[in-house]
């Protein structure tokens, strides 16, 4: 029995309540009353599930109980058993027709009376049972209702006819039908597809789902029509719908609206592909089309040329007027150079002022050289940014396909090189790849190599010419000199590793090493009893480096050397590429008590201004000054002239490069003091100098 039904008696005569509340006691809760006049209102309150009512009763009977009960809201809920000891029709009638649905007759029969309040009970219960499954089950529809009018894609549902019964909102604004209207409709009338390429049309998942009885995508490059003629890119998928016996009973069409994703997909694909600044392709595109060129070139048996073109000196401009305008430039040149994109030509832009052109033609070279010509016109034609007119110049360099590259990689490789080779040629020039440079390039390639290892094992070599006092001979300083040594023990010049490690920025893992072993040695000339001051040269672009105080003032205090034995070595470049934080790195180096030394003085930039704002201890007068000066009047003169100006703002001169006797002569004659060459002394390791 349900032990939650409740059971309300309602009988005058108290025995017989007594007798009906006993063999029903397990059948529920059971609550029963004599008085009919307070029936009502317990009834209001116990809210029972069924009621066992006497018709015959004083004060109120049961018709009348029953004609009240009937304007309750909870009246259909009630099952209602009537007592009673006539057996005419009439009441019976009358008592069904109040809402009776069942009678016991007196005297009454306790076992039979029991049995039907079970039955009442148990209908009761199930009617209970029923309508919570039915009130779960409208929960649950109304939820995966508003949870599929809620979802951003459309959802279409269909009969095994593929005749549409449902449609989310979604669905309804893609479709351009109401579901009023669409609801009978075959899915195709309703859901237009085609391929968005060529316009065919397509068949619709959902047909194809009942069809074959199983999941089954969308076709890429899907587009849905509305009934308004708006066109959407769809995807997505359909499955049919199984009954409990495993009986196609329908099918359910889900599908999402990527019209945006895919326009978003198609910009991020372009701006992957080409530069930001000038629209051109950039790098990557550039790789793409070079593999689709060697291709064709390949299959034609022509040839295929890479021109990378470099602008000349356009850092020099980018610093002195701004990132804003050189950028207005690049997007000058960028445009200028479009005009050639045209004829399979591809131009792209590969990065700061480097563009490149790739230029399929015959089995000859003979249609590239006018293009070349006529790109570098067009680079110097003069143009105006900022009310200032500008005119460029650009070094090309030229790889071909299949001559000297046979592949992408290679063929960048080598016109790069060809650029680099034009580019210290002079202004405006171009350079093919030969030979001679894979040689070039392979030697680059070895010495890069060699220099990695010798810092990675911290290998490298300083070697140290001495700085002597002309009149006396006395060694008074020296300057420090890196060698790297190849695999044979030879050495290789500094002029084929030090532009290396520049281009490369290896240049500050060198220039830190070499100021290290070049304090280590000061310290044990220091520790021996002869003291020599060290020149380290440091390189511009280590002036870049806005933590070369601070490498300075850990090298000293590692090496326990005192500063005032150490000199930096400066060129005047160094001073021109980061004028303020040169400035700046310089009086703190020079307050800690290190002398600072201008390196080949007069060869570059020179201006009196520098010698004033910067704190400067010493002028190098450059060998070629020094070598010329006995043959070239003017050369004699600029010496003299330097020396002047040192003794004028009290520096210290020194002159580089004395290989003949007749030179110290004049530049002792001349006022200069102190000297370093191949007279006085060749560059050295530190156990030749030591025994010295």
């Amino acid at each position: 029995m349900d032990a939650n039904c409740r059971i309300f008696i309602i009988d005058d005569e108290e025995i017989n309540t007594l007798q009906l509340e006993h063999v029903l006691q397990e059948c529920g809760e059971v609550l029963s009353c004599n008085d009919s006049s307070k029936a009502l209102s317990l009834i209001d309150t116990f809210r029972p599930d069924v009621i066992v009512l006497d018709i015959e009763m004083p004060k109120v009977n049961g018709f009348d109980i029953l004609k009240e009960l009937r304007q309750k809201h909870y009246f259909n809920d009630l099952r209602i058993v009537v007592i009673t000891s006539h057996s005419d029709i009439e009441i019976e009638e009358k008592a069904l027709s109040l809402g009776a649905i069942d009678f016991i007759s007196k005297p009454l029969n306790l076992t039979l009376c029991r049995m039907r309040i079970e039955n009442h009970v148990n209908f009761k219960h199930q009617e209970n049972m029923l309508q919570i499954a039915q009130s779960s089950l409208q929960s649950e529809k109304e939820h995966l209702r508003i949870t599929l009018d809620s979802i951003a894609d459309g959802v279409i549902s269909t009969d095994d006819n593929a005749r549409i019964n449902y449609m989310n909102p979604v669905a309804q604004r893609l479709t351009g039908w109401s579901l009023i209207a669409a609801k009978g409709k075959h899915i195709e009338e309703v859901m237009s597809l085609n391929d968005a390429t060529t316009g065919s049309r397509s068949l619709n998942p959902l047909v194809m789902a009942l069809q074959e009885n199983r999941p089954v995508a969308m076709a890429i490059n899907t587009q849905l029509t509305s009934r308004q003629g708006i066109t959407h890119r769809v995807e997505d998928s359909a499955a049919p719908i199984l009954n409990s016996s495993d009986e196609q009973c329908g099918a359910v069409m889900v599908f999402q609206d990527v019209s945006e994703t895919m326009a978003m997909a198609v910009q991020m694909t372009y701006l992957s592909h080409h530069d930001q600044l000038t629209a051109l392709p950039n790098r990557v595109l550039l790789h793409d089309r070079l593999t689709q060129a060697i291709t064709r070139a390949a299959f034609s048996e022509n040839k295929l040329s890479l021109m990378l073109l470099d602008l000349d000196k356009f850092k020099y401009i980018n610093d002195a007027l701004g990132h804003h305008v050189g950028d207005e430039i690049i997007a000058h040149v960028g445009h200028s150079l479009d005009k050639f994109a045209c004829n399979d030509i591809t131009v792209a832009r590969v990065g700061g002022d480097e563009f490149a052109l790739v230029v399929p033609h015959t089995s000859t070279l003979s249609n590239i050289e006018p293009l070349i010509e006529q790109v570098l016109n067009v680079i110097g034609t003069p143009f105006r940014i900022a009310d200032e007119q500008h005119v460029l110049s650009a070094s090309v360099g030229i790889s071909v396909y299949p001559d000297d590259a046979k592949s992408v990689e290679e063929m960048l490789r080598h016109a790069d090189s060809a650029m680099y080779k034009a580019k210290h040629e002079a202004s405006n020039s171009y350079c093919y790849f030969n030979d001679e440079l894979q040689l070039a390039m392979n030697e680059r390639l070895r010495i890069g190599n060699l220099l990695r290892k010798a810092l990675d094992e911290n290998t490298l070599e300083v070697y140290f010419q001495p700085k002597k006092d002309l009149a006396t001979n006395e060694i008074v300083g020296y300057e420090s000199l890196v060698r790297l040594i190849d695999e044979e023990g030879k050495c290789v010049s500094p002029l084929q590793f030090i532009d290396y490690a520049e281009e490369t920025g290896l240049i500050y893992r060198l220039g830190a090493q070499v100021l290290e072993k070049s304090c280590i040695v000061a310290k044990k000339w220091l520790d021996a009893g002869c003291p020599k001051q060290v020149a380290v040269n440091i390189s511009a672009k280590q002036f870049s480096d806005s933590s070369l105080v601070e490498l300075v003032a850990s090298t000293l205090e590692k090496t326990k050397l005192p500063s005032r034995y150490l000199e930096l070595e400066i060129t005047e470049s160094a001073l021109i590429d980061c004028y303020e934080q040169t400035v700046t790195q310089l009086k703190s180096i020079s307050k800690m008590g290190i002398s600072i030394a201008l390196d080949d003085f007069g060869t570059g930039y020179s201006s009196l201004s520098y010698l004033r704002l910067f704190p400067l201890n010493v002028l190098k007068i450059d060998q070629s000054f020094v070598r010329d000066m006995l043959t070239d009047s003017q050369a004699l003169d600029i010496v003299s002239t330097i020396v002047e100006l040192a003794k004028t703002l009290n520096l210290k001169i020194v002159a580089e490069g004395i290989e003949t006797t007749e030179q110290k002569q004049k530049l002792q004659s001349l006022g200069c003091k102190i000297g370093q060459g191949y007279l006085l002394g060749r560059p050295t390791p530190f156990e030749k100098n030591h025994k010295q």
